[in-house]
């Protein structure tokens, strides 16, 4: 075991600015006490590799330096090929660069980089779930903050391929814009989704399953949501029409959408979501990883987050 911190940093997020900002970055951890090894990502995918190796050789601290992306490659690192955890009594803290900084948003971490950095010398903690999303063709994800399905899907994978992503427009903005735009033309799917055994079936724009409360860039998508509870919120946005969902979205930042009469929300341990006809793609942290369908499990207390002691009033 080594008592140095494993850093995990993606030069790419937020378009370069993770790498620009890098000197900055040393020294607010050094500054704070922090001490660590470095590895910078290269390819997608990379970190998960790259923390389990780090867990098998002793490390107990795992830095995430980067966006959700690389956050979620992260959490991923901490369960094998097979899905079994490892690691367990290892800790994972958060230094936030990228587009969204939505789950910084769910559990209080500091924005700055000082604030941040002292955070994680405090090793202030506390245990949070994560879920597990089986797809069809035998792949699974894990996550810690939302897996959404239908819009947001589509939404997620416009962004990856727009030329803006990792450019001058980045958070709220990027995700409003294309948000915008993909609801003009999206085209709603009837859906069965089933909430611990129980069937809804209707036609829905999005299906989220959230363990956090925030995602597309500061969207309160799921205000009720608690990192600890064992439990996922299931928010379940229905086909409502082209121009009530736009006058919609200033609630979605809000979190009171969910006061709608287009909008359910449930708790639930296992989601179950399928469709007939095209299947709706699912956004997993901000990465379309998949489409239905799939199943998504609530696993109680899965990991140690390093974050503020009074987080739990930042979920709500």
């Amino acid at each position: 075991m080594t008592a140095a911190a494993f850093l995990v940093m993606n030069p790419a997020s937020a378009g370069g600015r993770t790498h620009r900002d890098w000197p900055a970055t040393a020294a607010a951890l050094r500054g704070a006490g922090v001490t660590f090894d470095l590895h910078i990502t290269e390819a997608a995918g990379e970190a998960t590799g790259a923390v389990r190796a780090a867990l098998a050789g002793g490390y107990r601290t795992i830095v995430v330096v980067g966006g959700d992306g690389t956050l979620n490659e992260v959490v991923n690192g901490f369960f094998d090929a097979e899905g079994t955890p490892i690691g367990s009594d290892a800790v994972l803290a958060l230094l936030p660069s990228g587009t969204g900084g939505d789950f910084r948003r769910a559990v209080g971490i500091p924005a700055d980089l000082d604030g941040a950095a002292r955070l994680i010398a405090s090793r202030s903690s506390r245990r949070i779930d994560a879920g597990r999303i089986d797809f069809a063709d035998g792949r699974s994800r894990f996550f810690i903050n939302i897996a959404d399905c239908g819009m947001g899907g589509e939404v997620v994978a416009r962004v990856n391929r727009s030329v803006h992503k990792g450019g001058g427009i980045r958070g709220s903005a990027i995700f409003l814009g294309t948000s915008l735009t993909t609801l003009l033309g999206y085209v709603s799917r009837i859906a069965r989704i089933d909430v611990d055994g129980m069937r809804i079936e209707r036609d829905v724009r999005s299906v989220v399953v959230a363990n956090g409360q925030y995602f597309g860039g500061g969207m309160r998508v799921a205000p009720g949501a608690k990192l600890d509870d064992g439990r996922f919120d299931v928010v379940i946005i229905g086909e409502t029409g082209r121009l009530r969902a736009l006058t919609g979205i200033p609630s979605l930042y809000r979190g009171r959408h969910v006061a709608r009469h287009e909008v359910e929300v449930h708790r639930a341990r296992v989601v179950r979501v399928s469709c007939d006809g095209a299947p709706m793609l699912f956004d997993v942290e901000g990465e379309q990883v998949g489409t239905t369908p799939a199943t998504v499990t609530c696993i109680p207390g899965a990991l140690t987050l390093v974050c503020p002691r009074l987080a739990q009033a930042a979920d709500g």
